[in-house]
């Protein structure tokens, strides 16, 4: 197991761009699973400002049926 670095330098991150981001740190996530496990609704905003406001890189890919999956990107 390994322990992630500690950055004091980071922005504190909103309450829900937090819980997205956690999940995101475990991999990948589809729009469903946002919804039904994360319950965000306004998650488009929550990766804008990950992107934006905190620089945390983000991709969206389609899956097709209005599917999409996220996921961090690595610098």
């Amino acid at each position: 197991m390994e322990q992630e670095t500690l950055n004091f330098n980071t922005p504190k991150l909103s309450p829900q761009c937090q819980k997205l981001y956690d999940r995101l740190k475990l991999g990948p996530i589809t729009n469903v699973e946002i919804r039904d496990q994360l319950q965000l609704i306004e998650y488009r905003r929550r990766f804008k400002d990950l992107r934006d406001k905190y620089g945390i890189p983000n991709e969206k890919k389609p899956l097709g049926n209005g599917v999409f999956e996220y996921r961090l990107i690595d610098n």
